[in-house]
């Protein structure tokens, strides 16, 4: 709300006596007076601004309206301030709705970023231990071969082994065989 106080500015002489370069000297300068009532309720300290009312003139000059009007429009319409206050108190409604929503996703993306790197990192361990048992399975695979070649040739040596030995058991046993018969016979 735009609060116009009417005042006129009092304007005097002020007079100074000061002494330079061993004489005395007197200033003369104008010196100028917003007289405010107490009925303006003012803070002390408040800061305020002045607008000369040819200035206002003007701007009612250029929207083409007469300061009358432009002073009456200023602050005086209720209508307007209850309207402005009601969207005002909407607008803080719709802030403070906005707000929470906002923290709301804040969270939600924060736990879920949160989830991410944990997954991410569950993610690389999950690789680091795949290339683990990967690496360990080419080795144990290599060894496997290697073993199972190993064993085919000891298998095929014990086998023939087994086919000589058999048949020098089957040597022997045959002249043992015949020898047996012999002896046998000559017994007779």
């Amino acid at each position: 709300m735009v609060k116009v106080i009417k005042s006129a500015v009092k304007c005097y002489k002020k007079k100074t006596k000061k002494t330079v370069g061993g004489k005395r000297k007197i200033y003369e300068y104008n010196q100028y007076l917003v007289p405010l009532k107490r009925s303006d309720n003012f803070q002390c300290s408040e800061d305020v601004l002045i607008i000369p009312k040819s200035e206002i003139e003007e701007l009612a000059i250029a929207n083409k309206s007469t300061l009358d009007e432009l002073l009456d429009n200023l602050g005086t319409d209720q209508s307007n301030i209850d309207a402005y206050e009601q969207e005002l108190a909407e607008l803080e409604w719709k802030h403070n709705e906005l707000s929470k929503s906002y923290k709301e996703l804040v969270s939600k993306h924060s736990k879920t970023n949160k989830q991410i790197r944990t997954d991410g990192e569950l993610i690389k361990t999950l690789e680091d231990e795949n290339y683990t048992i990967n690496k360990e399975f080419s080795d144990l695979s290599e060894n496997y071969r290697a073993l199972k070649t190993k064993y085919e040739l000891e298998s095929q040596k014990k086998k023939a082994d087994q086919e000589e030995n058999a048949q020098k058991d089957d040597i022997w046993s045959t002249l043992k065989n015949r020898l047996g018969s012999k002896k046998d016979g000559e017994g007779d």
